[in-house]
């Protein structure tokens, strides 16, 4: 595997540096030529590239000479940290992508003939042409109509895999009934694109009675890891992505939490050469297994004093306290005060003494200069991208 990331990375570097403006100007300016890369030991020479980098530059500098922008396969990404950005590949590039998801999907147990159901942001103007043919049959359904809707579709098309956001399948799980339970009944279910809480997926398999398993992707390199059922990790899909770990721009060690930054082995109409997608991570116990996605990087609470600090650490000391706690949301409206939404378990009727106990949890955890208000609330909605987001700034 190490000699195929390397024989990709040379390939994509000299390629980069002939046909992309953006990484000819990039490794110019680092006094880098693309034989100085010779593997992946060479990897850290490469300056890293954001979000922010690429969103600044105009199509056709992202953008491989030779590929027309206008005829490549958009996806866009949600903008969740306020910085949308349309990623392209070619349609052999978003298919050989969407084949390394689907060789995972038949090791979970995928069958050929299998029906397929995702509430999701819908995409697919129509299904794949195999779906036509009773081979790996798919449905989309729009994650943002109404439950009994979703539950009427999820009904009529009795899904053998289930696929969806973490909150919205833990949501349609509050909403389901027993004849929706007879007719729903998924081999297993899959989640996406948001981070799975241990709530979310207790609530998703006690609701629709089978097994979770987590992905962790993105629209600019679509399937990044998946969860290992039996393990408490992620295997890294080494053979489309080279993933990094790194804390203040150095890798982390086995179980070092560090952000994730990514090279993309297969995208060649617009690369992705050692990118900072933006989120925090947890390193495995070796370096192809991630053990813990937390979320954005760039979701850092920066409190008064200059004091900056990721949500996720207020995470475990605010369940630990609150063990009622169904679903949570903390919002950070100003750099001396944040805001708490809690919704409470099914049959749970909190006391004021239980919410001012998680206030001063809280409180003891950022400091003196920084108000906590919490409150109570009977459901936190997703986002208008359909995607529910636990913690961010205002």
């Amino acid at each position: 595997m190490r000699r195929f990331q390397s024989r990709q990375l040379r390939a994509l570097v000299h390629h980069a540096y002939a046909r992309v403006p953006y990484y000819r100007r990039l490794f110019q300016k680092a006094g880098l030529r693309p034989e100085h890369i010779r593997g992946l030991d060479d990897l850290p020479k490469i300056p890293l590239t954001s979000r922010a980098d690429l969103q600044r530059c105009d199509p056709c500098e992202i953008v491989a000479r030779g590929f027309d922008p206008e005829r490549l396969v958009v996806h866009r990404t949600g903008g969740s940290s306020g910085e949308p950005l349309s990623v392209r590949r070619t349609l052999f590039e978003d298919r050989l992508l969407h084949a390394y998801r689907l060789k995972v999907l038949f090791k979970l147990g995928l069958r050929i003939g299998d029906r397929r159901s995702a509430v999701v942001i819908q995409e697919l103007a129509k299904p794949p042409i195999y779906s036509s043919l009773g081979l790996l049959r798919y449905q989309e359904i729009h994650c943002v109509l109404p439950s009994e809707r979703i539950l009427a579709l999820l009904r009529a098309n009795r899904p053998h895999i289930l696929r969806g956001y973490p909150a919205t399948l833990s949501w349609l799980a509050g909403q389901m009934d027993d004849a929706d339970r007879r007719d729903i009944r998924p081999r297993f279910i899959t989640t996406d694109s948001e981070s799975l809480t241990p709530g979310m997926r207790e609530r998703i398999q006690a609701g629709f009675q089978a097994p979770v398993v987590d992905f962790y992707d993105s629209h600019e390199f679509n399937m990044i890891a998946w969860e290992r059922p039996g393990t408490e990790s992620y295997q890294i899909s080494e053979a489309s992505v080279i993933a990094e770990v790194l804390r203040d721009g150095r890798p982390v060690g086995p179980g070092g939490q560090g952000e994730f930054v990514g090279t993309a082995l297969h995208s060649w109409a617009m690369p992705f050469l050692r990118y900072r997608l933006g989120d925090l991570v947890t390193l495995g116990e070796s370096p192809s297994t991630l053990k813990e996605i937390q979320g954005r990087s760039l979701d850092h609470f920066v409190l008064s004093g200059g004091i900056s600090i990721h949500p996720y650490a207020l995470v475990k000391p605010l369940l630990h306290c609150a063990p009622w706690t169904r679903q949570f949301q903390l919002i950070q409206e100003s750099e001396d005060r944040i805001r708490v939404k809690l919704v409470p378990s099914a049959g749970a009727h909190p006391s004021p003494e239980a919410v001012e106990a998680v206030r001063l949890t809280l409180g003891a955890q950022l400091g003196p200069r920084v108000v906590v208000e919490v409150e109570l609330a009977e459901c936190i909605p997703p986002g208008a991208n359909g995607k529910f987001r636990p913690y961010y700034r205002a």
